[in-house]
C-alpha cells in the first residue's frame, strides 16, 4: 500500500484518497478542505512518488473537472505546451470556475504560492519598469511576452506612453492575438514579432531585456546560448532581467500533480553560475527575488 492510502492528517481522519475522490466528484472543494489538501500536498512534496499514487490520482481527473478548471487546463494544454498565455493570464486575473463544483478548485488554485509568486512577478515588472522611466525614454525587449497583461498595465500607469517603445518576441501566435486585442491603445508603442528568440534578430538596441517565465523551461545549455544572444541586444549600459523559479517551491508538487506542470528550478548559485557561463562577470549579475522568495529574477548590467 502506497504512502498516500496510509497517510491520515490528525484533522480530519478520512483516507486521502477517498477525501480527494468527494473533493472531485461529489461536494467540490470547500474552503474548509484546504488545510487537509495542503497536508496531502505536503505528503507527497516529502516524498518519491510511486507511480501507482499518481495513477489513482490522476484517475479522479474526469472530464468535466478538466474542461472547468484551471488545474484541468494545465492538464489539457490546449495550445500544446505548459504555462501558455491563457492560464498565465488567468493567473494574473484570478480567474475562478462559474460551476459551483469547482469554484473551489480555482479559489484554491491561487492560494498556492507559485501563483501568488506570478502575480507578484508582474507587480516586479512594472516597479522595475516604473524606475527605468524615471530616467527618460526607455526601449524594452520583452521576451515570450505571453498574454502582455502587465505589460498593458504598465502603459497604463505610464503618464506618457511614448516614453516607453517595445518590441514584444513571442512564440505562440495565439498569444499575440490576445496580447495585441488587450494592448490595442497602446499599438503604436509595442512591436509583436512571432519568432523563436533563439531566431530572432533586431537592428534595435534596447535599454532593457525582460523574459519573465522563459527561462523556467530552459536546460543549462539553451539558458547560456539564449543570455549570449541578449547582450547582443543592448545599448552600453543595458540591464538583462531574467526570472527562474527558485528551488524553493512549495506549490512544485502540487504543479506536477495535479497540473502537469514541471519547471526547471533553480538556486542563485546556479543563476550565477550560467551567466558567468555565458561571459559576464560576476560584478555584473545580482540575484532578487519576489516577496514569498519562489520567483528569483537575475539582473545583468552591461
Amino acid at each position: 500500500m502506497s504512502f498516500l492510502s496510509n497517510f491520515l492528517t490528525t484533522s480530519v481522519k478520512t483516507e486521502p484518497l477517498s477525501f480527494l475522490k468527494n473533493c472531485f466528484h461529489q461536494k467540490g472543494l470547500k474552503k474548509s478542505d484546504y488545510a487537509q489538501l495542503e497536508k496531502i500536498l505536503l505528503e507527497l512534496n516529502s516524498n518519491a512518488m510511486p507511480s501507482e499514487t499518481m495513477d489513482s490520482i490522476r484517475s479522479l481527473f474526469n472530464e468535466k473537472f478538466l474542461s472547468n478548471t484551471i488545474q484541468g487546463f494545465a492538464i489539457r494544454k490546449p495550445f500544446g505546451y505548459s504555462g501558455d498565455f491563457k492560464i498565465i493570464d488567468m493567473i494574473y486575473t484570478e480567474h475562478k470556475s462559474e460551476l459551483p463544483e469547482y469554484y473551489g478548485w480555482d479559489d484554491f488554485f491561487h492560494t498556492q504560492p507559485a501563483p501568488i509568486a506570478v502575480r507578484n512577478r508582474k507587480t516586479y515588472f512594472k516597479n522595475l519598469m516604473a524606475d527605468k522611466l524615471k530616467n527618460g525614454p526607455v526601449r524594452l525587449l520583452n521576451v515570450a511576452s505571453g498574454p502582455a497583461r502587465d505589460l498593458c498595465e504598465v502603459y497604463m500607469n505610464c503618464a506618457d506612453p511614448a516614453m516607453l517603445q517595445t518590441d514584444c518576441v513571442e512564440l505562440d501566435p495565439h498569444a499575440i492575438e490576445f496580447a495585441e486585442k488587450l494592448c490595442s491603445k497602446y499599438n503604436r508603442q509595442i512591436r509583436f514579432h512571432n519568432k523563436n528568440i533563439l531566431r530572432f534578430s533586431s537592428e534595435e538596441k534596447f535599454d532593457i531585456v525582460w523574459s519573465a517565465g522563459l527561462f523556467d523551461y530552459f536546460e543549462d545549455r539553451i539558458f547560456i546560448l539564449a543570455l549570449k544572444k541578449f547582450r547582443n541586444f543592448l545599448k552600453p549600459g543595458g540591464e538583462i532581467v531574467i526570472g527562474n523559479f527558485s528551488q524553493n517551491n512549495p506549490s512544485k508538487a502540487y504543479m506536477e500533480l495535479f497540473g502537469d506542470w514541471f519547471l526547471i528550478h533553480r538556486s542563485p548559485e546556479q543563476l550565477l553560475s550560467l551567466a558567468m557561463n555565458a561571459g559576464f562577470k560576476e560584478e555584473q549579475i545580482s540575484i532578487k527575488k519576489e516577496p514569498l522568495g519562489v520567483n528569483l529574477f537575475m539582473h545583468i548590467q552591461c
